[in-house]
């Protein structure tokens, strides 16, 4: 039998998931990054409601911007957006 999954739940469910990109502000777009740090050179910009498929089930923690990030594949491009950005953990 399938249990829907509350919000805890879903934070705790990451490689291989398709999520959808939330900025909170409808048209702003997220950085999607080379590398897991707020620093990195942005390779791409992913809007509000894009669906992403995340790659890996480890966020890394960047501690300059204090927020955890995760691989994700979008548009053919790999690149790393805040998790918290895709419902997952900040």
């Amino acid at each position: 039998m399938n249990k829907d999954l509350d919000l805890n739940d879903l934070e705790k469910v990451t490689g291989g998931v398709e999520r959808t990109v939330n900025t909170g502000i409808e048209g702003l777009g997220a950085a999607l990054r080379a590398e897991p740090r707020k620093s990195s050179r942005q390779i791409g910009t992913v809007f509000n409601g894009t669906l992403v498929d995340t790659v890996s089930d480890t966020l890394v923690y960047d501690p300059e911007s204090e927020r955890n990030f995760v691989q994700v594949r979008v548009n053919g491009k790999t690149g790393w957006i805040a998790s918290s950005i895709v419902g997952m953990k900040r």
